[in-house]
C-alpha cells in the first residue's frame, strides 16, 4: 500500500466535503493507498498539512476541495517527491479540467488511482504560488469582494451577479508593467500557465503548463464597454483576433504599480505592493494526473459525469 494522505476542505462542495470522505478513503484504498483524512479549518491550513505530509515521506497528498485549496496544498508540496492528487469540489475546478481530471470526485479519485506522477511549471507573484493563472483587473476586484457563503449557496451565480455590479462601479485602475526591460500599461492583463480561465474559456490557449514559460494576455483596451466587449469576444473564442489584445510568452514580469494592488491566483486573492516579480518557480510540482498534452490542451476526460 502506498502512503498518503486526504487534505479536505470541509466547506467545499457546499459543505459536502465532509460526508464524501468515507467513500473517497474507500475508493483510494481499494486503488492501492494508505490513507489518512486532514480537514482544514482555515486559510493556509492546507499548506501546513501539505508540508507535514513531506515531512512524513508520504507518496501523495490528495486534495479535495476548490482550485483554492489545491493551490494551497500545491504550496507545501512544490519542489518535493509527494505528488499533489486534485479531487476537485469546488465551483468551477478550472485545474482539473485543464488537467484532463474528472469534474466528480468520487469518479476522480478512482481515475487518479490509474495514473502515473506527472511534473508541472508553477508560477510565482513573489513568493505566493499559482497553478493557472495570475491576472490584475476587473477579475480579481471581483474575487477580492466575493461573499464566500454567496458563492457556496449559489455557486457561478454569485460570482455573476457580483461581476455585473463591479463591472459598472469600478474605476478600471492603470497597471504598470515592466516586461523584457519594456514599460507598458494595462487596466488588465493576465499569466496563465494553462489554456483554461474561469471553466472552460481558452483565455490563453497556447499555454503549456510544462514548457518553462507562462503566457502573458495583455488588454490594452479602456474602461467598462471595452471590457464588456473583451468578455463577449472571449465567450466567442475571438479575444485573440482584437487589436486591444496583446498575447506573448515570457518567463517573467515586474509588476510596478499602484500600491495595494489585488492579484488573483487560481481564485485567491493576494495584495501585493509593488515592485514585485510575477515568473515561473525555479521547482516544478509533481501532480497525479494524466500524461499532459504537449499542446496545452484540455484533455478529454474532465466531463461532467456523476460521482
Amino acid at each position: 500500500m502506498r502512503r498518503a494522505v486526504l487534505i479536505y476542505n470541509p466547506m467545499s462542495g457546499r459543505h459536502q466535503g465532509p460526508a464524501w470522505v468515507p467513500r473517497l478513503v474507500q475508493c483510494l484504498e481499494a486503488g492501492g493507498f494508505e490513507v489518512q483524512p486532514q480537514p482544514t479549518a482555515m486559510r493556509g491550513d492546507a499548506t501546513a498539512l501539505a508540508r507535514r505530509a513531506v515531512a512524513q515521506g508520504v507518496e501523495v497528498a490528495f486534495a479535495l476541495g476548490g482550485d483554492g485549496t489545491l493551490r494551497e496544498v500545491a504550496a507545501g508540496l512544490l519542489g518535493s517527491p509527494v505528488a499533489l492528487g486534485p479531487l476537485p469540489a469546488g465551483t468551477t475546478n478550472v485545474l482539473a479540467r485543464a488537467l484532463g481530471i474528472p469534474l466528480r470526485p468520487m469518479v476522480a479519485a478512482e481515475f487518479l488511482c490509474r495514473q502515473s506522477v506527472q511534473t508541472m511549471d508553477v508560477g510565482l507573484v513573489g513568493q505566493e504560488p499559482f497553478l493557472m493563472l495570475a491576472s490584475c483587473g476587473l477579475d480579481a476586484d471581483i474575487m477580492s469582494r466575493q461573499n464566500s457563503d454567496l458563492k457556496r449557496r449559489f455557486g457561478k451565480l454569485a460570482i455573476l451577479a457580483l461581476g455585473l455590479r463591479r463591472w459598472w462601479s469600478y474605476d478600471y485602475a492603470t497597471h504598470h508593467l515592466q516586461i523584457d526591460g519594456v514599460e507598458t500599461t494595462s487596466e488588465f492583463f493576465a499569466l496563465a500557465n494553462i489554456p483554461l480561465y474561469a471553466g472552460n474559456f481558452r483565455l490563453a490557449p497556447d499555454a503549456n503548463p510544462h514548457d518553462g514559460e507562462l503566457n502573458l494576455v495583455l488588454f490594452k483596451g479602456h474602461g467598462r464597454w471595452a471590457t464588456l466587449s473583451l468578455g463577449w469576444d472571449l465567450l466567442l473564442g475571438r479575444h485573440r483576433r482584437r487589436r486591444d489584445v496583446e498575447m506573448r510568452v515570457v518567463r517573467e514580469l515586474v509588476l510596478e504599480g499602484p500600491a495595494s494592488i489585488p492579484v488573483q491566483l487560481d481564485g485567491d486573492i493576494v495584495y501585493v505592493e509593488p515592485p514585485v516579480r510575477l515568473g515561473i518557480a525555479k521547482q516544478q510540482l509533481s501532480v497525479l494526473a494524466p500524461a499532459i498534452s504537449q499542446t496545452g490542451a484540455q484533455s478529454t476526460h474532465a466531463q461532467e459525469v456523476p460521482a
